[in-house]
């Protein structure tokens, strides 16, 4: 039986405490995928028990689930129903899944990574940190599999029932941002924001992100009527006005509520002077000051000074928009705290919370498959609204309450490797060995393991 005291006495003699650290963690994985391993082999002698007697048991078959100390390996009952097909009791008592190789905790770290950084990325972590060799092509796989996971456990969190409060400054913000679809130029996200606005900042957020803006607008309503008492309440909008997020619109979010403030988002107002100005040009810069001040007779000056500098029909025309949006939406650019609301903070988060997204989805070129985008939004937005290592941990315990009993005996043979001695590579022989396929049979990996296995 391993002995403490003959393990602490083996680390004397290590060169550094790098291999000190190295060692110790290869001979932990080591020794507890041997301890996983004859605990699965037990728990299936265990359910010999539970097999019914017309069932006629055909052999031991391995199999091999990573986890993230790494491979176990063990061996499990065959047995034959009556109706000719095999089944392995133990597999279905774990609800382990035909020809899939990863354990859920495994594939929850997978889709939580894979929802930060690129594929490739992400498996070349996970092969760093577990000792496997999964491609970026099979993490692709796992974050989708995970996404719909995650997309029925947060259906689930939004059918409980909810009481219904009522609350100050309740406040929803609108906007959308492009990505690039494969087959498509670009594609509209549709993203919704709703918080209680303090002047410590937001708090009780709920984010809402979608490609299809009417089931956006649908997860927006359900929402606020399942937690708010709008009747009672003054809810604030604010948006940058533009389709599908003008004043009528979002106030259409909001149907029953006692009252409604639209404010329209200063960021995005200063922008379209910017953009039609010009960032370089004087004026820019006392437009931004005059919006700021509310100042409206003083911005017209601006843009009747700007007229005069123009010299292009295109430049005209921006100007002609301007004014129109200028005249539309003037009215909104009053912050409610300059309408009355002294306790109301600042509006305009939205268009910094797009970050969480964005940044996974738009840099370095990058062009999604309308299924690859939609997970990666299930997975994003859950972590956004801090349920990802709930809706994963409650999705993927498909364990029954096992209980451990590995008797001493059974691990009386696991020894720690001696960590005086230097890793070396031996010549083991010639190995017979088989492709694990993954995939349908027919695929190009599944022909090749056919062709190798002959």
């Amino acid at each position: 039986m391993f002995i403490l005291a003959d393990f602490i006495d083996s680390l004397n003699n290590l060169d550094s405490l790098f291999d000190l650290e190295e060692q110790v963690i290869r001979c932990l994985r080591e020794m507890f995928q041997e301890i996983v391993s004859k605990y699965l082999i037990q728990l299936d002698e265990t359910l010999v028990s539970q097999i019914p007697s017309d069932h006629t048991f055909i052999n031991r078959q391995p199999r091999t689930i990573n986890f993230m100390f790494g491979a176990v390996s063990f061996e499990r009952r065959c047995y034959r129903k009556t109706d000719g097909t095999n089944y392995f009791p133990l597999d279905t008592h774990l609800k382990l899944v035909s020809r899939k190789r990863f354990s859920p905790y495994f594939k929850s770290v997978v889709s939580k990574i894979g929802q930060m950084t690129t594929m490739r990325n992400t498996a070349d972590m996970i092969n760093l940190a577990s000792q496997t060799d999964i491609s970026a092509w099979t993490v692709d796989k796992i974050v989708r599999e995970m996404a719909d996971i995650v997309a029925v456990e947060e259906e689930t969190l939004d059918k409980e029932i909810i009481h219904r409060k009522k609350v100050d400054n309740l406040v929803i913000e609108g906007d959308a941002f492009e990505v690039r679809e494969r087959g498509k130029q670009r594609v509209s996200v549709h993203h919704y924001r709703v918080y209680e606005s303090t002047n410590a900042g937001p708090v009780n957020k709920r984010e809402f992100v979608e490609t299809n803006h009417l089931k956006a607008r649908k997860q927006v309503c359900d929402y606020l009527e399942a937690h708010y008492k709008l009747s009672e309440m003054v809810v604030f909008l604010a948006s940058d006005a533009g389709p599908g997020y003008d004043p009528i619109s979002m106030r259409e979010l909001v149907p029953g509520a006692r009252k409604v403030e639209y404010a329209i988002d200063r960021y995005h107002f200063i922008r379209k002077f910017e953009q039609t100005i010009g960032l370089q040009n004087p004026l820019s810069r006392k437009a931004t000051s005059a919006i700021r001040e509310h100042n409206l007779n003083q911005l017209e000056a601006i843009l009747d000074t700007f007229e005069s500098q123009i010299t292009t029909g295109k430049d005209s025309e921006k100007l002609t928009k301007l004014r129109h949006y200028l005249s539309r939406n003037w009215k909104y650019i009053k912050r409610p705290k300059d309408r009355g609301y002294k306790y109301m903070g600042k509006l305009g988060s939205i268009e910094s919370s797009h970050r969480a997204f964005t940044y996974r989805l738009k840099k370095q070129g990058k062009s999604w498959s309308k299924k690859g985008l939609q997970a990666m939004l299930v997975l994003i937005l859950a972590r956004v609204n801090r349920h990802l290592n709930q809706d994963l941990s409650s999705g993927l315990r498909r364990l029954r309450e096992l209980k451990i009993e590995v008797s001493l005996k059974s691990i009386k043979s696991i020894r720690f490797t001696d960590l005086n001695r230097k890793i070396r590579s031996q010549h083991i022989g010639v190995k017979i060995g088989n492709i694990t396929v993954d995939s349908a049979t027919s695929s190009p990996i599944g022909a090749m393991a056919k062709a190798y296995s002959r």
